[in-house]
């Protein structure tokens, strides 16, 4: 007999990712990986010789168009988010699922997005969203929000 007993689980308490989730990216993951990433950021980024991700100011003050709230970012979090909220709409639907999530929730702020809104934004199918950032591996820090 092993001294070490199965835990068991409650099949209540497994929860799963469907098309309604929202998902978001967990920065902790980034800072618990042995990942970069601002290198990660740009190695993908194909800026203008004149354009700089050292930014020249530590933050920008940006307004919530649906409260009016004023959210202050810092600069390179700002310029990420222009960046990605400009690209042509055929680089997301061309990327990796998981590359054209990552952009479209950087371009949303990492405001959590259910899998179907990240599913129209990249020209995909909202059950294979699921199926893929919904499942047990982490991708770029892109994980579901499950409601307690």
């Amino acid at each position: 007999m092993s001294s070490n007993p199965r835990p068991k689980i409650k099949l209540n308490k497994i929860k799963r990712a469907t098309p309604n989730t929202y998902f978001f990216i967990d920065f902790d993951w980034w800072e618990e990986s042995n990942l970069d990433m601002k290198t990660y950021l740009m190695a993908r980024l194909n800026l203008d010789d004149e354009a700089s991700l050292d930014s020249e100011f530590d933050s920008v003050d940006l307004i919530d168009p649906q409260t009016g709230e004023v959210h202050q970012v810092d600069g390179f979090q700002y310029i990420v988010q222009a960046y990605f909220y400009q690209l042509p709409e055929d680089f997301l639907t061309n990327a990796s699922l998981v590359d054209a999530a990552f952009c479209i929730l950087l371009a949303n702020a990492n405001q959590p997005m259910t899998a179907i809104e990240i599913a129209e934004g990249i020209g995909r199918q909202p059950d294979i969203v699921v199926r893929t950032l919904g499942g047990p591996k982490i991708y770029q820090g892109i994980r579901p929000v499950f409601e307690e």
